[in-house]
């Protein structure tokens, strides 16, 4: 409120936004006799005027006195809710602690008459001393480490004990929070670290061993697998190779059955040719016939010029034989039978080789010697020609293979008296007693 003609006993800077401790602005004198004038204020505060008697009259907003006559003075009140926070201290069980409590208050003038009776100035330190008052003695039975109880207990006391300030017109509400004082907040803060280090460190460990038994399971199970991996290759391995055993061991079996064919191939193939040349002559010639028959005509003249040639040296042969003087006598004797059946072949124009009939000869009468006497009794017998052995056994197959068709040997006869053993001289007499001496005459 404000007067361009006289100033306010007590005024104070305030505005609406300012956080105030005493609700009364202002305060001004009213002369007895003054005439009435209208006052300036503000449309939310409340005007208290002091009668004579020592009463206070309220005019709350928007109401205003129509007159001041028969007041002595005005108070400018403010009837706006405040917001106060403070912190208070309250001891413990133990002295050498204390519980600190947060407040915060709401306040403002519900009886303006009433609280410029009471005379306070300053509304947040009524109001905190009424709590502190009240709260003491709750904070007393707790101990310092029980502030969450001893607060759950002055929650309940306090409104117990009725509204802060009611006695003042004045109208609050509040909320506390005790908690610990700051060292022991510090302390409570240091085990609760060393707790959670320890808790850390703890599950760190047990999450550390669950990693290693992790670990080792997927370690066993690797193991597990490289050993399933490594037996199942090795087993593979191991039938991978007794299949190569296997199949080199027939391999082996299969060479020495082929070099046991070929080695057979070969001693029947040794065998065919060693039977037909030792046959010799025509049977060589029948041989290179039946593989190479273009070579006919060659092998025909060539076997009539080994026939000539042979002819030739029986021819010799004979006729040094019966030239004078070639052996005695009785050593030429078969020799010349052979010699004359020869002859006979030749002179019939049969060709070695070719079976006949050969006439036996008559054995040579023995020599007559200048008075030898004539043994009695018949005249020795002929010597005995050997019968004709068998025939030569089949000649062998041909061996199969790359050397042509074989001849069909097995369908070939020889011919009558083919292979015929020849005719041996008949051996040298013996000398015997009384038989005859060394230059065959008879012994006397």
């Amino acid at each position: 409120m404000s007067d361009p003609r006289r100033h306010p006993d007590w005024e104070q800077p305030a505005d609406r936004h300012t956080q105030l401790i005493d609700p009364v602005i202002t305060v001004q004198q009213l002369g007895r006799f003054e005439v009435f004038r209208k006052l300036q204020t503000r449309i939310d505060h409340a005007l208290v005027f002091s009668t004579t008697k020592g009463g206070y009259v309220a005019f709350l907003p928007p109401h205003r006195p129509g007159s001041t006559r028969g007041y002595t003075a005005v108070y400018e009140v403010d009837m706006g809710v405040h917001h106060v926070r403070a912190d208070i201290e309250l001891p413990s069980d133990n002295d050498a602690h204390q519980f600190v409590v947060v407040v915060e208050l709401s306040w403002r003038v519900a009886d303006p008459a009433l609280f410029v009776a009471s005379g306070h100035r300053d509304v947040p330190r009524l109001l905190l001393g009424e709590l502190e008052q009240t709260a003491r003695p709750v904070a007393r039975r707790f101990a310092i480490a029980e502030s969450a109880q001893a607060e759950g207990e002055l929650l309940r006391a306090l409104p117990e004990a009725g509204p802060l300030g009611r006695d003042c017109g004045l109208h609050t509400s509040w909320t506390v929070r005790l908690r610990r004082d700051q060292e022991n907040i510090d302390h409570q803060l240091r085990m609760q670290a060393i707790q959670h280090g320890t808790a850390e460190q703890i599950l760190t460990e047990e999450l550390g061993m669950r990693y290693d038994v992790q670990l080792d399971q997927r370690a066993r199970r690797q193991d597990e697998l490289t050993t399933g991996r490594a037996l199942a290759y090795g087993g593979q391995q191991h039938q991978l190779a007794l299949q190569q055993q296997q199949w080199e061991h027939q391999q082996r079996v299969e060479l020495s059955r082929q070099q046991a064919e070929l080695q057979r191939v070969e001693a029947e193939k040794i065998a065919f040719y060693q039977w037909h040349l030792e046959q010799g002559g025509v049977h060589g010639w029948a041989l290179h016939l039946a593989q190479h028959p273009e070579d006919s005509a060659l092998v025909m003249r060539t076997m009539r010029e080994d026939q000539l040639q042979m002819i030739r040296d029986q021819m010799s042969l004979v006729s040094q034989v019966l030239s004078d003087g070639g052996a005695e006598r009785h050593e030429l004797q078969g020799p010349k039978q052979l010699a004359l059946r020869a002859m006979n072949d030749i002179l019939s124009q049969r060709l070695p080789g070719v079976p006949h009939e050969a006439a036996p000869l008559a054995p040579p009468a023995p020599p007559q010697y200048p008075g030898q006497i004539a043994p009695q009794g018949p005249p020795p017998a002929p010597p005995q020609v050997p019968p004709p052995g068998p025939p030569p056994a089949q000649p062998p197959a041909a061996p199969p293979g790359q050397y042509g068709p074989p001849p069909t040997f097995s369908q070939w006869e020889p011919p009558p008296g083919y292979g015929t053993a020849p005719v041996q001289p008949p051996p040298a007499p013996e000398n015997q007693a009384g038989t005859g001496t060394d230059d065959g005459r008879p012994q006397p």
